[in-house]
């Protein structure tokens, strides 16, 4: 057949190498289009670092990444995400080698080649990056001004960098430097919008104060009130008709009554007041809730470079709440976390269900990655006008409020805050609501129940299945720019129990550029702390991929699941 005439799917007839290369580039098309569509959302600014960072990572085959973000007030760029390297040295990279990065980007503008650098001045930053397994740092620019660096490391599969693969990497930084600003005025504009809402709402709160103050002083006035009242009535019967005397106590007596009467009139309209502020608890799906206080919360929480987690380990959790109370407590757990944690850590919201003696709870965690908190200082969290640092010096400020507030809401709705915490390893506070009509107060037991299934919109991960020291997670649905981010930190909790891994993508329906990079950091990170990985059961769209870019030379990956337990030694 000659070379111009055309197969029957439409092709020219090319050598195989050549077909598969062009299958390659249309591969890498692919991946460019879904990062830009998955950068194109705004709301979540670690959700498009993910993307970015997982994205390239799949399209080069590399298992190491970086990305750290300027501060919108300048200083050190901060690290943001860190995929496949650990986060001491990635820090320990900035701090160190921040001045010449910045000072090389400025004068050459384009990456950097690490093992290029020589020179004194840029041998620390040649030093610090291969500690970190990095081999190309390359600046985010918008209107030339540097708003990040993003640092690469080495591809598994040996293959060299091309010119297109630059032009890649530069096209693909061009569209997350947008995302990355859209996200962070994006985010900063929704929590202007919040503050303006909180500060509508204190407001509310400061009149609610003063029918407070105004009903306990009425409450004071009448009883001074009712004795004046008696005693004019007293001598008005005891003097004579007509005299002077008697008729400055009938005047005396008619002015403590008009008197009377404005103080109750007080005392009614502060009652009516008093129930506005009452809470309307209605029975409900917690989940949706917390799920749409999250959404609110995530793009002011990430523009201020504080990864905002959603972790949710209940489908669905019927519980007697108002709403309006549960938003008021969780931005005084939440806005607490964020002002003891620095810029660049996580803070995590978690709902669950847990029991005690056959009573059902639902708890909302705030868990942060802050100070902590010593165990002297637990018992007194909650009670107004307490800072954990009283000092004049002290770096977060408030008037202690926000915790005392918190408690007495959730009393009201029937429930109860907790705070359990370690000095040096973070805190994480808890609101529990009932989650069925209990007719007697009990405290929340701390156990939670198992679950079946964890599962997002687009992905479900099985409850992972013990055999010995190996861990067996089945994945059904998408492996892409958004789920990706899930399975990376199911695994991690696996990883950190120092278990193996036999990762099951029997039922996956589609893995994107983005689902490559989070395997070959799984792999990664379990071979750093001699752990194993191995793929059991792809599913054709899986195998199609591992196929088509010779994923199979790096990752370990067998026909079935039973295989894979087999070559483990499970």
């Amino acid at each position: 057949m000659a070379k111009s005439e055309q197969t029957s799917g439409g092709r020219e007839h090319v050598p195989e190498a050549m077909e598969q290369l062009l299958a390659q580039r249309e591969y890498a098309l692919q991946a460019l289009i879904e990062l830009s569509q998955a950068l194109a959302k705004p709301r979540d600014l670690y959700g498009a670092m993910d993307g970015l960072l997982l994205t390239l990572m799949g399209q080069f085959r590399m298992s190491r990444a970086c990305l750290w973000l300027a501060p919108a007030e300048g200083g050190i760029p901060e690290l943001a995400r860190s995929r496949g390297v650990e986060r001491e040295k990635a820090e320990t990279l900035m701090i160190s080698c921040a001045a010449p990065l910045m000072e090389h980007f400025k004068k050459h503008g384009g990456p950097l080649t690490v093992e290029k650098l020589v020179g004194s001045e840029q041998g620390p930053v040649r030093e610090f990056a291969a500690r970190a397994g990095l081999l190309l740092l390359a600046p985010i620019y918008v209107h030339e001004q540097l708003i990040g660096i993003l640092g690469l490391g080495a591809r598994q599969d040996g293959v060299p960098r091309a010119k297109i693969d630059l032009k890649l990497l530069e096209s693909s930084l061009a569209i997350a430097s947008i995302a990355i600003e859209n996200g962070r005025f994006y985010g900063q504009l929704l929590e202007k919008g919040r503050e303006l809402r909180l500060a509508n709402e204190r407001l509310g709160e400061l009149d609610r104060l003063k029918f407070e103050f105004l009903s306990n002083i009425n409450h004071e006035l009448r009883t001074p009130l009712a004795v004046i009242i008696a005693s004019l009535d007293c001598l008005g019967r005891v003097e004579k008709d007509g005299s002077p005397a008697q008729e400055f106590l009938t005047y005396a007596r008619a002015q403590a009554g008009k008197l009377l009467g404005i103080v109750e009139g007080l005392l009614h309209l502060t009652a009516a007041a008093e129930n506005t502020n009452r809470p309307i608890a209605s029975i409900g799906d917690i989940v949706d809730a917390v799920t749409s206080y999250h959404r609110d919360r995530l793009p002011g929480l990430s523009s201020g470079l504080h990864e905002f987690a959603l972790v949710i380990d209940a489908q669905a959790l019927q519980t007697c709440f108002d709403e309006r109370h549960v938003r008021t407590i969780l931005d005084a757990l939440v806005d607490n976390a964020v002002k003891f944690t620095p810029a660049g850590t996580r803070i995590q919201l978690r709902v669950c269900e847990t029991s005690e003696r056959g009573e059902r709870w639902a708890r909302i965690d705030v868990e942060d990655q802050g100070p902590g908190i010593p165990p002297e200082r637990l018992p007194k969290l909650f009670e107004p006008f307490q800072q954990l640092d009283g000092s004049m010096t002290r770096a977060a400020g408030g008037l202690g409020i926000g915790l005392a507030l918190a408690r007495r809401l959730a009393h009201e709705m029937g429930g109860r805050v907790a705070a359990v915490s370690e000095v040096g390893s973070g805190s994480t506070f808890s609101l529990f609501l009932p989650a069925a009509i209990q007719f007697a107060p009990k405290p929340a037991d701390e156990a939670e129940k198992g679950r079946e299934v964890s599962m997002s919109q687009e992905l479900e991960m099985s409850k992972q299945e013990n055999h010995g020291r190996t861990a067996v997670l089945r994945l059904k649905g998408r492996l892409d720019v958004k789920t990706s981010p899930l399975l990376l930190q199911k695994v991690s909790e696996i990883q950190a129990n120092g278990q193996n891994l036999v990762l099951n993508l029997s039922e996956v329906t589609f893995m994107g550029s983005s689902g490559i990079g989070a395997l070959l950091v799984i792999v990664e990170q379990f071979q750093e702390q001699a752990g194993l990985v191995r793929l059991a059961s792809p599913s054709p769209a899986v195998a199609s991929v591992i196929k088509l870019l010779n994923l199979d030379r790096f990752l370990a990956v067998d026909a079935s699941e039973e295989k894979s337990l087999s070559e483990i030694g499970a």
